[in-house]
Order: structure tokens, then sequence, then C-alpha cells
């Protein structure tokens, strides 16, 4: 069972689809990702490939104003809406059953930080990062999270100020733009 760990949801028990469609992201994990991120009060968030919906469920809970959700998996889907329903938040959100890759040009707003945790042998590459841009999903204020098992490609490391958490064999990496 995954569990909310700070704000004003904290302790609040969240449900999860089955574990051979997600990994979720552990606690110790979670918690030091949005301790690094600060204040999140009044600000848009994307949790992208969100299972569960623990992580923008999170952001929720601390102070971020509407979360995007966005996967694949139907199981996935349906327990990010029960777990929002169940908090009573579904109001600051929307849920969106799609690739993610294929829906980069889709999205009408442009979000304050990113949040992406692909199935590890999925790619995140700058050339994906460049594509967020060019579709105003994120701008130079923007905060990219990637949720990794190795390290990032170098032209991501070589084009942003990289701040590096890493929980066992789990890497957390929090990009913000150089200009």
């Amino acid at each position: 069972m995954l569990r909310i760990v700070s704000g004003k949801y904290k302790n609040r028990k969240l449900i999860q689809p089955p574990k051979e469609i997600t990994r979720a992201t552990k606690d110790v994990a979670k918690e030091g990702l949005f301790n690094s991120l600060g204040d999140l009060t009044n600000l848009t968030f994307l949790d992208a490939f969100s299972g569960s919906g623990n992580i923008g469920i999170e952001a929720l809970s601390r102070g971020a104003k509407f979360v995007t959700f966005v996967d694949i998996n139907k199981d996935a889907i349906q327990t990010i809406i029960t777990n929002l329903n169940a908090l009573g938040i579904k109001e600051e959100a929307e849920v969106i059953k799609g690739n993610f890759f294929n829906y980069i040009n889709k999205f009408n707003k442009k979000y304050d930080i990113i949040f992406l945790d692909p199935p590890y042998k999925e790619v995140i590459n700058f050339q994906l990062i460049n594509e967020l841009f060019n579709n105003n999903v994120i701008d130079n204020e923007s905060i990219i999270i990637i949720e990794r098992e190795n390290s990032l490609d170098d032209e991501l490391l070589n084009n942003f100020a990289v701040k590096t958490l890493k929980y066992g064999r789990t890497f957390m990496y929090i990009l913000r733009s150089k200009v």
C-alpha cells in the first residue's frame, strides 16, 4: 500500500495497480525529491507514466494547484481516478489515457514541473525534452524530473543544470534550464 508522505493529505493511503504494470516510487525517494523541490504552492505539475498517481497526488498534497496525469494502461488510469476520488480532489486534476510520447503535441497548457518516470527501457533524451519545449509544454523556468535506473545521456547532462538524487538503484535527476 502506498501513502502520501507529507502535506495536507499526509499518511493517507493510496491504492496501486498490479505491480507487474507499474513500479511505485519508494517513500524515501519521493520524500527526498519533494524536499529538494521545495514549495509547490500554485504550481502546475505533469505526472507522465503515472501508474497509481502517487507522485502527482503528493504534489497536490504539497500545494500544487493542478496536476495532469498521463498513463497508457487502463488499470493505472482507473487507479488514479479511484485515488483522486477517495481524496476528493478530482477537480484539481485531469487524467489522460494515452501514450505520453504520442501526446506531447496535444497538451494545451504549460507546466511548471514535469515528472517523467517511464518504464526503464524507454529513452528520455535531449530530443524529447526539446519536443516538450517546442510544443510549449515547458519553458526555461520549468523543472524536469526524470526517474531512471541508470545515468542520463550526455546531451541532457551538458545542456541543463542537473541535481542528482540516488536511492538504492533509483536515480532522480532534477533538470533546470541553464538560461
